[in-house]
């Protein structure tokens, strides 16, 4: 059975989410907080009503308990409730008391310990955090033996093992081996292209699934956890097409810079700028004014934009040129873009089909019916855009 890891965007790199009695390994850089998938992919396991459990050999169960608390998951709740517990692995060597089901006071006893915690939770979750803490008490070989002999009774078990590891300057040989012992790699890397600059993980290899050698950018917030980052959606189209409305109805929060009167009515003259989060994605949202001569900004503000919505009048084709001027204007034909067909819900608003006809535009571009102002087809635009933006 295979059951979701609750990380944005990790479930569909990894055909649906993890099998029973797998091990995932998330690599990381120091300074990377890997241990917060871990974290997530437990919570959401345990929100599910699975059991599980928490062997920390870094942070005291406390510090831990107080992370949980800061992403808005309740971790003490459950271990009240004895869905989840600790293997404390920490408190005993820096003189804290011991808390947890299970505790550590001698790393001999360490292998057979941590069996006792997965005969516990079959079918549920262990994470293990972190085996570099683990390889500095027990040396390289002895940790990769355990982490095999882990992996072989979780299998029978059908407990999925998640270990956080933090690639520090091991040898090369040691690395490779620690990443084939497991049956999934996670690898989360700083990423730096142009002046975007942030955090990506990748699917590696993984024994159920062909690895799409896709990188998604993420961000950990609190409360929420990881999330997945989007550095910016543009949405542009002709005057009046309503793109100010389509801002707030996918943002968070949003703002328009520099509003005035012009002639009888307001217009945005500036750009509209949002926040949005959605189905575990965040992005900044960048609005563009419509009048040409406005033109010379466009250039400025399509920098970094990863896709885009283009707003047009359903009701209005005599702008739909000027809709197709702008896409070039903005650079957007080389990324991913969706057409918003706004104002649908008013009268001689034209059909999708009509619409794309009029425009000859090619069938893989989506174009959603929607109205801004009565919050209709938001979401299908949003989804239509994630799908793009992520195909294959």
């Amino acid at each position: 059975m295979i059951k979701k890891s609750h990380i944005p965007k990790l479930d569909d790199f990894l055909d649906g989410g993890i099998p029973e009695g797998t091990s995932v390994l998330f690599c990381a850089y120091p300074g990377i907080g890997s241990e917060t998938f871990g974290y997530q992919i437990l919570n959401g396991r345990l929100q599910e009503g699975d059991k599980g459990f928490i062997f920390t050999n870094v942070a005291e169960p406390s510090s831990i308990i107080y992370e949980f608390n800061k992403y808005g998951w309740d971790l003490e709740k459950n271990i009240d409730e004895e869905n989840v517990f600790f293997v404390d692995g920490s408190s005993y060597f820096i003189g804290s008391p011991v808390m947890g089901k299970y505790s550590i006071e001698n790393y001999s006893q360490i292998k057979e310990v941590v069996k006792k915690a997965i005969n516990d939770v079959p079918s549920g979750v262990g994470v293990i955090n972190n085996l570099s803490t683990l390889v500095d008490y027990l040396g390289v070989e002895e940790t990769l033996e355990t982490i095999h002999e882990w992996n072989e009774f979780a299998k029978l078990n059908k407990t999925v093992l998640i270990y956080i590891f933090t690639k520090w300057d091991y040898e090369e040989q040691f690395i490779d081996e620690i990443k084939s012992s497991v049956d999934c790699l996670v690898n989360v890397n700083t990423i730096e292209d142009r002046v975007i600059i942030g955090q990506g993980f990748m699917v590696v290899s993984s024994s159920w699934t062909t690895p799409s050698n896709e990188m998604a950018l993420f961000f950990i917030i609190q409360p929420g956890g990881v999330r997945i980052y989007i550095p910016k959606i543009l949405v542009t189209g002709p005057h009046n097409a309503g793109k100010s409305t389509f801002v707030k109805a996918i943002s968070k929060k949003s703002v328009s810079v520099d509003r005035k009167a012009l002639g009888k009515f307001k217009t945005t003259i500036a750009m509209d700028i949002g926040h949005m989060e959605y189905k575990g994605f965040v992005a900044d949202v960048f609005g563009t004014p419509g009048q040409e001569r406005f033109d010379l900004i466009l250039d400025v503000l399509a920098k970094e934009a990863v896709g885009a919505f283009i707003l047009v009048d359903s009701t209005l084709p005599e702008t739909f040129a000027r809709a197709k001027e702008m896409i070039s204007k903005c650079k957007a034909e080389a990324i991913p873009k969706i057409i918003v067909a706004n104002k649908t819900d008013l009268p001689g608003a034209l059909t999708t089909e009509k619409i794309r006809e009029i425009m000859k535009l090619g069938s893989d571009i989506p174009i959603v019916p929607a109205s801004a102002r009565e919050k209709i087809g938001i979401n299908e635009a949003m989804d239509a855009f994630l799908a793009l933006l992520y195909r294959d």
